[in-house]
């Protein structure tokens, strides 16, 4: 995404702008996808194509039209505002320009559905009174549905398209905590392509439990470098280390009720406003430490000691 230089006020009805790589997906709308985080899935971005928010170097066009190296394209807000979904909602940390709200899981971040995190965003956040406030906050990144956890939100077009850049350039940092199925000792780093594309997370063991369900587990700190879609469930299965509650990618161990052992527990950026390097962070959730405590105490009641 680019930011303006010139001291203008983003549009904002222009949720983004981004530059095509130097080897795009070769149709919009697969570009689009790619691009911007607004888009859940290839159909999300296809009707928005269609529907003219997408725009190449300022044009509106058709969802599969070419897309060249060095192009651009620009998102455009919807014309109708969803209707907000009143759902209560944890702010981390809230200013005029963003916030960071702690995202629970089960739930979209966004997309096409009646319940999502951005529609919930309106009745949780204050609105801003910037010259260039959004007619809605708007999630500048992704967690899966069924990750919880550290989300960023913009509330003004101009902390969007700095956030955004931020992202596009790798300068933001998130770490995740995880339980993963056996015992996978020290840290380490993992370069499984992602759907073809070069993606990079690194790990580190923080603490090993025995467990009657899956022998040993190993609660895990994770760094994604690149931000494919499903990357981490991705990358630990594919070192035989599957998180607890993925069977998406893996035939790994699923624990009725108890969802995916995968959350977002710290996020590092620059405050686009002050410039102000700032760290927000959250505990790894309850259910983590229930599930060691538990897997533990059966170990030792049926198995013995070690």
């Amino acid at each position: 995404m680019t930011t303006p230089m010139d001291g203008t006020i983003p549009d904002p009805q222009v949720l983004g702008v981004r530059t095509a790589s130097p080897a795009p997906p070769s149709r919009l709308d697969l570009c689009a996808l790619e691009l911007f985080e607004e888009f859940p899935s290839k159909k999300s971005a296809y009707k928005a194509a269609k529907a003219g928010r997408i725009l190449l170097d300022g044009e509106a066009t058709s969802p599969n039209a070419p897309v060249a190296p060095g192009q651009t394209l620009t998102l455009l807000a919807p014309h109708d505002p969803p209707p907000v979904y009143d759902f209560p909602l944890t702010v981390l940390f809230e200013d005029e320009s963003l916030a960071v709200i702690e995202k629970p899981p089960g739930i979209p971040v966004s997309g096409n559905y009646p319940r999502t995190v951005e529609r919930a965003l309106p009745a949780n956040l204050q609105p801003s009174t910037a010259v260039d406030a959004l007619p809605a906050p708007r999630p500048v990144h992704r967690l899966d549905a069924p990750t919880g956890g550290v989300l960023l939100t913009a509330k003004t077009a101009s902390a969007l398209a700095n956030l955004s850049l931020q992202f596009e350039q790798r300068e933001i940092t998130k770490r995740y905590r995880a339980i993963v199925t056996g015992h996978l000792g020290g840290d380490g780093t993992i370069q499984t392509a992602v759907d073809g594309r070069s993606a990079l997370t690194e790990y580190r063991a923080v603490l090993h439990a025995r467990s009657l369900t899956t022998g040993w587990t190993t609660t895990v700190d994770l760094e994604p470098h690149t931000g494919r879609m499903h990357q981490l469930r991705i990358h630990m299965a594919s070192i035989g280390h599957p998180i607890l509650g993925d069977q998406q990618h893996s035939e790994g161990k699923v624990l009725r009720g108890k969802g995916l052992f995968l959350w977002a527990v710290q996020i590092e950026f620059r405050h686009p406003d002050t410039a102000e390097q700032l760290c927000i962070s959250v505990p790894e959730p309850p259910k983590f430490q229930a599930f060691r405590t538990r897997e533990v105490r059966r170990w030792k009641k049926l198995s013995g000691p070690d």
